[in-house]
């Protein structure tokens, strides 16, 4: 049930959706004044949600930094990869898809060949509500070994649904007494961090996959400029935001 909730909760809270419920609630009011505010408000929210300079910023302080590969020592057990970067369902199916979140594989890959971790575990099952899919892990392991990790370092775990399974059914998998590294995006790193550290594992942080933009460009004049892509990235930090505050209600962080 938790986890069906979960999921539609996601759509209800989208900046978009409240805005645009809004504005046709209002052609259903009789009272003038009340149309005006309520329109004015909408107004104002879609000017708001839609500048990349403003979500950017409040994005870019979320995230968790990036640290150099060469900060790393080289006594990890393991990087444990979060999943749901994968589309399983697109076809044809004799290759892999990646959507948003890629860097989160590519980055491990980079700490193994480094000889920073010793092993890769892609935690990720099934993700969707009404269907069950392949599950996105089914041809991971394939990925990793074209990509030159030995089969006998990788570890798949293919049960869980989300951040609290992830550190669950891995806690059951590897070593609790022994160093990890925790591969994830940066945006999602915090509630990945607090659910891990909640079962016993002694987790370094490896952030990947940022949104937001840490150079000069963010100060550029398209950057103040009405766009779908900042709508998009309020999507992600409010579904986070939700997540943390659901997590730690239910205790899981």
């Amino acid at each position: 049930m938790f986890f069906i909730l979960s999921k539609l909760l996601i759509y209800l809270i989208k900046p978009f959706f409240v805005l645009s419920m809004l504005l046709i609630i209002s052609f259903f009011i009789g009272n003038k004044i009340w149309v005006k505010r309520i329109r004015i408000f909408v107004l104002v929210g879609f000017i708001f949600f839609t500048n990349n300079f403003i979500i950017n910023e409040i994005v870019r302080s979320w995230e968790v930094d990036p640290i150099e590969i060469n900060q790393l020592e080289n006594n990890y057990e393991t990087g444990i990869v979060l999943g749901g970067i994968v589309d399983p369902e697109r076809q044809p199916h004799d290759r892999l898809y990646f959507k948003s979140g890629a860097d989160r594989v590519l980055h491990a890959i980079y700490l193994y060949k480094a000889g920073k971790i010793r092993k890769i575990l892609f935690t990720g099952g099934k993700a969707k509500l009404f269907h069950e899919p392949e599950r996105e892990s089914s041809r991971i392991k394939d990925f990793f070994m074209l990509c030159g990790v030995n089969e006998e370092d990788i570890i798949i775990e293919n049960k869980s649904r989300n951040t609290r399974e992830n550190a669950v059914f891995t806690a059951e998998i590897i070593d609790k007494n022994k160093k990890h590294v925790l591969v994830t995006s940066a945006y999602h790193m915090r509630r990945s961090i607090g659910c891990f550290e909640k079962v016993g594992l002694d987790v370094q942080p490896f952030s990947c996959d940022f949104i937001s933009s840490r150079d000069q460009d963010r100060f550029s004049f398209h950057m103040f400029l009405p766009s779908v892509e900042a709508l998009m990235s309020w999507d992600i930090l409010i579904k986070e935001w939700m997540g943390i505050l659901v997590y730690k209600i239910s205790g899981y962080i």
